[in-house]
């Protein structure tokens, strides 16, 4: 666990961690750009765009801009002409950590992260209260969405007919339709890294 002292990841017990932005010293994020040849990117303030809806409440792993509204992200897609990649994650999801910190910053995962997809992120256990105006009744479980963990669950289970986390999808943001069948964790990061061309090569087709 040396290693893990300078930010190393340490992949055999990434899931029991606390996420990599959460270090104070991280010397190996900054080498995910050198490896993959990904940009960073300027962060959504930096390039004069209003700050993203719920930003402040979550963690963005390995410098990463996600959404972490649905609507938002869908909004943001459409208007880029850029696919989707939805991740329904949860702040006590432990696959959910051992695969941003195994798999995501894999060199053939990375790059499509970055560059390929806009990545919503969708915490189904997230507290925090939605305001009043924004309460509804589900159609699906007819109880009452009062948070925003009850409202990205609500998506999950009335879309796609599934609670497990993590669970992604590959969206067309025109149609809102899954790209290809979704899936869960994978810890293959090639085997996961074919699921994400495989969304590309959708729209080709």
């Amino acid at each position: 666990m040396v290693p893990g002292l300078w930010g190393a990841p340490l992949k055999s017990i990434s899931a029991f961690l606390p996420p990599q932005t959460s270090q104070d010293f991280d010397l190996y994020t900054p080498t995910l750009f050198a490896e993959t040849g990904a940009s960073p990117g300027p962060k959504a303030a930096d390039a004069g765009q209003p700050a993203r809806k719920y930003e402040t409440l979550f963690d963005k792993p390995l410098h990463l801009d996600p959404f972490f509204d649905y609507q938002e992200g869908l909004a943001y897609a459409k208007a880029n002409h850029k696919p989707v990649l939805i991740d329904f994650t949860g702040h006590a999801c432990v696959n959910c950590r051992k695969m941003e910190a195994a798999v995501w910053p894999d060199k053939n995962v990375y790059p499509f992260l970055k560059q390929e997809y806009v990545l919503i992120q969708l915490y189904v256990d997230d507290k925090t209260e939605l305001p009043v105006d924004e309460h509804y009744v589900s159609q699906f479980s007819k109880r009452k969405i009062t948070t925003i963990g009850g409202l990205n669950s609500d998506i999950q289970a009335t879309r796609f007919n599934t609670n497990s986390q993590p669970f992604y999808v590959l969206l067309d943001p025109t149609t809102q339709a899954p790209l290809v069948p979704p899936q869960g964790a994978d810890y293959d990061s090639i085997s996961y890294a074919n699921y994400l061309q495989s969304g590309l090569d959708a729209i080709i087709k």
